[in-house]
C-alpha cells in the first residue's frame, strides 16, 4: 500500500511528539528537520521493499516451467524468494 507524503509526515510527527512527551528523546534538530528525516526514512524504506517485491515475482516468473513442472506451490516459493532478497538487502518486512 503506498501512503502519501502527507499522511506519513502526520504519523511521523505523532511518534515523535509521544517519544519527546515520554522523554524517550531530546532532540538538538528542529521538529521540521527530523519530521523530514523520519519521511524520507520511511519512503526509502517502502521504495525498497517495492523493488524486492518486484524482484521476487521476476524470479518466480523466470521459473515458473520448472515450478509447474515440480507442483511447488507459487505463492510459498514466492514467499520465501521475498524473503531471501530482503534479507540480503537488509530490508525489514
Amino acid at each position: 500500500m503506498r501512503f502519501t507524503d502527507e499522511l506519513v509526515r502526520r504519523l511521523c510527527a505523532a511518534i515523535l511528539a509521544r517519544w519527546k512527551a515520554k522523554g524517550l528523546i531530546h532532540p538538538k534538530a528542529s521538529d521540521d528537520a527530523l519530521l523530514s528525516r523520519m519521511t524520507a526514512e520511511i519512503h526509502k524504506t517502502s521504495r525498497r521493499r517495492r523493488s524486492s517485491t518486484g524482484d521476487a515475482e521476476a524470479m518466480l516468473q523466470k521459473h515458473l516451467g520448472k515450478i509447474e513442472a515440480s507442483q511447488a506451490n507459487s505463492r510459498i516459493l514466492f514467499q520465501k524468494i521475498k524473503e531471501r532478497l530482503a534479507k540480503e538487502r537488509d530490508v525489514v518486512l
